[in-house]
């Protein structure tokens, strides 16, 4: 081969290694804008947001007073958790009813975990408490360690 062969060869090995660069850099760039994607959901000062719908299996129609709330919850300590945010469902209360709950996303911290439950009431005239009608049986986890956050809340019948 002459020397005009081993230069074509470098020319085309440099240029498939500039290829290269250029496709693993793309790569990249679009990896990282998926993350920054994930991210902006919790920066700071910055609104985010959990949905989904609530329901029940019964077959019941449910008086007209009958309303709802759904509540996110830091649950890491234990306890009844610390409610962060809450959105009310207004009577008359028609399954299966949409929800969506706002919250500051700065306080939302990756290592907690959050949960989400809903209950269907009906206010106490007079001030006590009312009868509840329906509520989430088990802690629906949400945001955090892979957990959705749209979800759809399958209601128990309270006895």
């Amino acid at each position: 081969m002459n020397d005009d062969g081993k230069t074509m060869i470098r020319r085309n090995r440099s240029a498939a290694r500039r290829f290269s660069a250029l496709v693993a850099l793309l790569v990249l760039a679009a990896l990282l804008a998926g993350c920054s994607q994930k991210l902006q959901l919790y920066r700071p000062g910055a609104l985010a947001m959990v949905t989904g719908t609530v329901t029940f299996r019964q077959r019941i129609l449910l008086p007209l007073s009958v309303q709802g709330e759904v509540r996110l919850l830091d649950v890491t300590d234990g306890g009844e958790g610390v409610e962060l945010a809450r959105v009310e469902l207004p009577a008359p209360v028609r399954v299966p009813a949409p929800y969506r709950i706002d919250f500051d996303a700065s306080r939302i911290d990756q290592r907690r975990n959050y949960v989400v439950e809903a209950t269907l009431f009906e206010p106490a005239t007079g001030g006590g408490p009312g009868r509840v009608w329906f509520r989430t049986p088990a802690p629906q986890y949400v945001l955090t360690h892979g957990n959705p956050t749209y979800l759809e809340l399958m209601l128990e019948m309270t006895r």
